[in-house]
C-alpha cells in the first residue's frame, strides 16, 4: 500500500531536454544524457549526448552526431553508460543508429570537461531493415565487467529466433568490443558464420531497458509487446524468451491460451492491453527508503507510471509476490536511475522538446542533503585492496564512518581529502555503508566486500 507515499516529494533536476531517451549518473555526480534527435518536421540535426553538472546546470555537449545519425521514429542516440572505471579512464559508451551506411553502433569516447574525444567503435552491426522501430538500444555493464546490449527484432519477427542474427537478442561483449568465449552460443568467434557469438539470450521482441541488481547481480529487463502483453523478465544465460510465438504468459495475440512450450522462459510478470509501453527499470538498493529496499521498479511511457514489484524467493529474487502502481503524477517515462543519495531519478522523455529529469526523495531530507554537489562514491565497488572513498569538496572537514548492516561501526575518520584509501583489514565479506557527515548533513553509499 502507498497510503503514506505523500511523505515523498518529486522535484525537477533538469528541464528543457529535446527528445531525451536515457541518462547515466557518473561517479562525480554529473548527468550524461542522450538526445535521440527529432523527426517528422523537427530538425534531424539535434542528435547528441549532453553533460550536465551535478547541480543540474549544462556543462557541455559530449558529442554532436548531426552528420552521422539516423533519427527517424525510434532510431537515434539511444543508450549511454559510463565505464565502471570512469574515475580513472573517463570512458563513456554510446549506442546509436548510424545513417550511412545503415548500422547499429556502440562507440566509446574519452571524456574531458564534458567533451568527448577519440571515438572508438566497439560494436558495429549492419542493419538491412528499413523499419524505424525495434532497435532496442540500451547498454549497461554487468558485474562481470562485460558490456550488455539490447537489439530489437527490427520489426521483423522471425529474426528473434535466428541464432545467426543479432536482432531480437541480448548481446554480451568485452569492453573493447571483442567477444567473450564463455558466451552461450560462441562457436567460431566469427559473427558472420554459424551462430552470432555475441548472443547472451534470444526470443526478444524489443527489450527497452535492463538493469543488474546490486543485491544478487541478476539481470532484470522490460520488454515491449505487440498489442496484447508487455513483460518484465529475468534474463538468463542462453535462455529463449519465446518471441514471436509467445508474449507475456500467453501465445501471441491471445489473452486465454497460455504459452506452455518448456523451451521458452516465462516472464516474471506482464501488463495487458492497453499496453503501457514499459521502459526504464531498476532494483532499489539503498538505506534511504527502507520500504523500497530490494524492490524492482519499472517505468512506462504511455501512462507515466512506475510500478513497484516486491520480489520473493531470496536470494534468487526470481518471483513477484506483489505489485502496485506508485502514485507519482509523472508522464512519458523513458528511464529510471538510483541517485547517489538514494532518491529515485526518472526521465520524462521521448518525443518531447521539454524532457525533464526528476528526483523523488523523502520529505524529511533537507535541501543540503539532496544537494547533488554533496556526493560520495566508493571505487571500485565491490571493493579490492585499491578501493578509494571519493568525496566532493563539500564534505571537507567532515567525518566518514563505515558501518555494517546492523549499524556497527567498522571504521571512522576525518574527511581531509577528496580521495581516502579504504582499509579492508579485518573486514569480512558482506554489505557495508559509507556515511559522510558534516554538521547536520549526511550522505550514504553502499559498499560491497567479496
Amino acid at each position: 500500500s502507498y497510503a503514506g507515499f505523500s511523505q515523498y516529494t518529486t522535484t525537477n533536476v533538469i528541464t528543457g531536454l529535446a527528445f531525451p531517451t536515457v541518462f547515466d549518473i557518473a561517479p562525480d555526480g554529473r548527468y550524461f544524457i542522450t538526445l535521440k534527435g527529432g523527426y517528422n518536421g523537427v530538425p534531424e540535426d539535434d542528435g547528441a549526448v549532453v553533460v550536465y553538472n551535478a547541480n543540474g546546470t549544462f556543462q557541455n555537449t559530449l558529442w554532436n552526431f548531426t552528420d552521422s545519425t539516423e533519427t527517424y521514429f525510434e532510431r537515434g542516440i539511444l543508450g549511454i553508460e559510463v565505464d565502471p572505471d570512469f574515475a580513472t579512464n573517463n570512458y563513456v559508451y554510446v549506442f546509436y543508429n548510424h545513417l550511412s551506411p545503415a548500422q547499429i553502433r556502440v562507440v566509446r569516447f574519452t571524456e574531458t570537461n564534458g567533451v568527448g574525444s577519440n571515438p572508438v567503435i566497439i560494436l558495429n552491426i549492419t542493419d538491412p531493415y528499413s523499419a524505424g522501430n525495434h532497435t532496442g538500444g540500451n547498454i549497461h555493464f554487468g558485474p562481470d565487467g562485460k558490456l550488455y546490449v539490447t537489439i530489437g527484432d527490427r520489426a521483423t519477427q522471425a529474426t528473434a529466433q535466428n541464432l545467426a542474427l543479432p536482432f531480437g537478442k541480448y548481446l554480451r561483449i568485452n569492453a573493447d568490443g571483442t567477444i567473450p568465449t564463455d558466451n552461450p552460443f560462441y562457436d567460431d568467434g566469427n559473427v558472420s558464420t554459424g551462430n552470432d557469438d555475441r548472443i547472451w539470450s534470444y526470443g526478444h521482441r524489443n527489450s527497452f531497458d535492463f538493469c543488474f541488481s546490486t543485491i544478487n547481480d541478476s539481470l532484470y529487463a522490460s520488454e515491449n509487446g505487440l498489442n496484447t502483453w508487455d513483460e518484465v523478465n529475468m534474463i538468463h544465460k542462453g535462455a529463449n524468451y519465446g518471441w514471436n510465438t509467445c508474449e507475456g504468459f500467453y501465445l501471441q495475440g491471445s489473452t486465454t491460451n497460455l504459452c506452455t512450450n518448456p523451451a521458452f522462459t516465462a516472464p516474471l510478470d506482464d501488463w495487458g492491453a492497453p499496453l503501457p509501453a514499459v521502459t526504464g527499470i531498476m532494483i532499489y538498493d539503498h538505506a534511504l527508503i527502507p520500504a523500497l529496499q530490494g524492490h524492482m521498479l519499472v517505468a512506462d511511457n504511455d501512462q507515466g507510471d512506475i510500478t513497484d514489484f516486491t520480489l520473493g524467493n531470496s536470494p534468487a529474487n526470481d518471483i513477484v509476490t506483489a505489485r502496485t502502481v506508485m502514485p507519482m503524477n509523472l508522464t512519458s517515462l523513458t528511464d529510471l536511475e538510483l541517485g547517489p543519495e538514494g532518491c529515485v531519478y526518472s526521465l520524462e522523455g521521448g518525443y518531447t522538446t521539454n524532457g525533464k529529469i526528476k528526483k523523488t526523495c523523502p520529505n524529511g531530507m533537507s535541501v543540503s542533503e539532496v544537494d547533488a554537489t554533496k556526493w560520495i562514491n566508493v571505487y571500485p565497488n565491490p571493493a579490492d585492496e585499491n578501493t578509494m572513498m571519493v568525496f566532493s569538496e563539500a564534505w571537507m572537514g567532515g567525518k566518514y564512518t563505515v558501518t555494517d548492516l546492523g549499524g556497527r561501526i567498522i571504521s571512522t575518520g576525518s574527511i581531509n581529502s577528496t580521495n581516502i584509501q579504504l582499509n579492508l583489514e579485518g573486514i569480512s565479506k558482506g554489505i557495508y555503508f559509507v556515511v559522510a557527515k558534516k554538521e547536520n548533513d549526511s550522505r550514504t553509499t553502499k559498499l560491497v566486500v567479496r
